[in-house]
């Protein structure tokens, strides 16, 4: 009988512990080489505490951001959209000022550069079931704003947290970091204005020369504050007994790769390797597909290159500490039992892969990004994970986990079997796009789209006015064989390039129009493309679309059975580059805002 009791109370005990409601912490860095990080392998990276919530957890070793620089891809992380789905595409958005000229507008200013308003928010979905949410730290999207900021907005747009502070990169008077520690230490922290002097020409934003930051107090550095603000949260919540949705946003690794003294002192600038490709836009000429400025100048003094990249991995330390401060926080209030765990980055770092720095690129070093959950309570521990993931899979996931409501706007997929049972993805499907400019091929041409596809081992990479990209990242982890020129691959490169544009819609540019008439399917026929291929399916998913004609030289295509049909064309390109020589063109000779491809056009019989 006590036997009997006694299970029987456990059931009750571990049964009531199940359906208790997960607390969640997101802990959000800014601009963290996967690669640099003691989880991912890197034995030189000083990460303890990230490395730490590994061992607890799964890591995702194919997470993608849905952009390669950060208001975007943060913007996709908060309404589970990708860019061009959700409307907040820019990082800073082009904005006609009165006077006609256009001015590039950072986030917090105006609504209407933001996602689209009727979009629910991931904090939104909190709210609904009755968590308090804060986000203090750097969030960066627009469409975020304070109350009577916008004449046409004046109640603001809180995105769903109770608790905002210590913006960073975001409009937001008396609740930025600047607010909280005074311009003095503000402009020291970035280095901006008079202090800019005081480091030497060319080691300001990298830090070449390896020296510590100039903010005099350790504990006003930006990341500090932000980690004593989520702690003082989190004690708040031990007090209240409430569920709690936290948003944490550090700055660091982010330029300018300055620290404290003592993270510096913890790195040998001397044991950092260059990467093996570091020199290879140097001797091939630029990439035709990467914006001029993130073609870096190697330092002639490598040992000025191996301090950029020692104190990269200083600021990573610094930033890794305060996950530890937070983590800890968890641990001492007994709160980390129940409290969901992600740490994650909005995009990559070249660190001199390729010769780069930076991101805005499609490469695997600005893209892919490390990626951890950790809950031993419910999910797997000390697993890695090779399905393809991106930001806009946490709304599902984490709406699941609380039994809250994924609104239909949601593009991406519940990862809850992934991280309970060890379930791993093999035909997921995830994209990123960028919008820039300053292409070297593409002269005047600003905003310009790119989007990449990730299929399997595959990854294509369309760049408007540019010549594709294909690799095989298994075989080709350094994506330095473009296998559109390959005839093996003709068919993968056919459809990976058809699935990235047939839905992909956005600001100012347009598909090409195509009517229907006698059973035609008819385009106007321009020096624009050299040649057309039709599309069809039975239903007017494009995903199940298969290769119906190609290399169609006509203005149209006779139809011959029910369905939907989609033109794709194939740009005419005539400029040449360095990169791939005289007999290969790269770039377009005119750029136009038409995308190759039309919209679905549904013939019936």
């Amino acid at each position: 009988m006590r036997k009997s009791i006694f299970y029987i109370l456990l059931f009750i005990g571990l049964f009531s512990r199940a359906q208790q409601k997960p607390n969640v912490v997101f802990i959000i860095s800014d601009q963290h080489k996967l690669k640099e990080t003691g989880a991912y392998g890197n034995k030189l990276s000083i990460t303890p505490n990230i490395d730490a919530l590994a061992k607890t957890g799964v890591v995702f070793n194919n997470a993608y951001t849905p952009a390669p620089v950060c208001a975007p891809a943060r913007a996709s992380l908060i309404t589970g959209m990708y860019p061009y789905a959700n409307g907040a595409i820019y990082h800073k958005a082009p904005v006609k000022m009165p006077n006609g000229k256009i001015k590039n507008i950072g986030s917090g200013y105006l609504r209407e550069t933001g996602y689209h308003e009727d979009i629910v928010t991931l904090a939104a979905i909190f709210k609904q079931q009755d968590y308090v949410t804060a986000s203090p730290g750097k969030m960066h999207v627009h469409g975020e704003l304070q109350k009577d900021v916008d004449e046409d907005h004046k109640e603001g747009n809180n995105m769903g947290f109770d608790e905002v502070s210590l913006r960073y990169y975001t409009y937001f008077p008396g609740g930025h970091y600047q607010d909280e520690v005074g311009e003095d230490t503000y402009m020291r922290y970035r280095q901006f204005k008079k202090y800019s002097k005081v480091y030497h020409k060319g080691s300001m934003h990298l830090n070449e020369n390896y020296e510590p930051t100039l903010v005099k107090n350790e504990e006003d550095n930006f990341d500090m504050v932000v980690a004593k603000k989520s702690v003082e949260f989190i004690n708040k919540r031990a007090e209240d007994g409430k569920n709690f949705f936290l948003h944490i946003g550090f700055e660091k690794p982010h330029a300018p790769f300055t620290t404290t003294q003592r993270y510096l002192d913890m790195h040998t600038p001397a044991n950092f390797p260059l990467p093996k490709t570091f020199n290879d836009w140097h001797v091939k000429g630029k990439y035709p597909w990467v914006p001029n400025w993130i073609h870096s100048a190697i330092p002639k003094d490598l040992q000025k290159a191996q301090n950029v990249m020692a104190a990269y991995n200083a600021c990573i330390t610094e930033m890794d500490d305060m996950v530890g401060r937070v983590v800890n926080a968890l641990k001492e209030n007994g709160l980390y039992e129940n409290t969901i765990i992600i740490y994650t980055t909005d995009h990559g770092e070249h660190l001199f892969e390729h010769g780069l720095r930076g991101k805005h690129n499609m490469y695997e070093a600005a893209v892919n990004i490390p990626f951890i959950i950790s809950y031993p309570k419910l999910f797997k521990q000390n697993t890695r994970n090779n399905s393809l993931i991106s930001f806009i899979d946490l709304m599902p996931t984490l709406a699941e986990l609380i039994n809250g409501s994924t609104p239909e706007t949601a593009q991406g997929v519940s990862l809850v079997e992934v991280l309970t049972q060890g379930k791993e993805l093999k035909s997921r499907v995830v994209y990123s796009e960028f919008r820039g400019g300053n292409y070297e091929l593409l002269a005047g041409a600003k905003n310009v789209p790119s989007r990449m596809m990730r299929k399997g081992d595959y990854k294509f990479i369309y760049t408007h006015g540019i010549i594709n990209q294909l690799y095989n990242l298994k075989e080709d982890p350094d994506e330095l064989n473009n296998l559109i020129f390959d005839e093996k691959y003709q068919k993968i490169y056919q459809d990976m390039y058809f699935q990235t544009l047939a839905k992909w819609r956005f600001q100012e540019y347009a598909p090409i129009p195509v009517s229907l008439k006698n059973n035609k399917l008819k385009w106007n026929q321009t020096e624009e493309f050299t040649s057309y291929a039709i599309y069809y399916s039975l239903t007017n998913d494009a995903k199940e679309a298969t290769l119906l004609a190609a290399n169609i030289n006509d203005d149209y295509f006779k139809v011959k059975k029910e369905g939907y049909y989609w033109l794709l064309a194939t740009p005419k390109l005539s400029k040449t580059s360095k990169f791939y020589g005289e007999n290969i063109p790269v770039a377009v000779g005119t750029y136009s805002f038409n995308l190759p491809v039309s919209n679905a056009i549904y013939v019936k019989n």
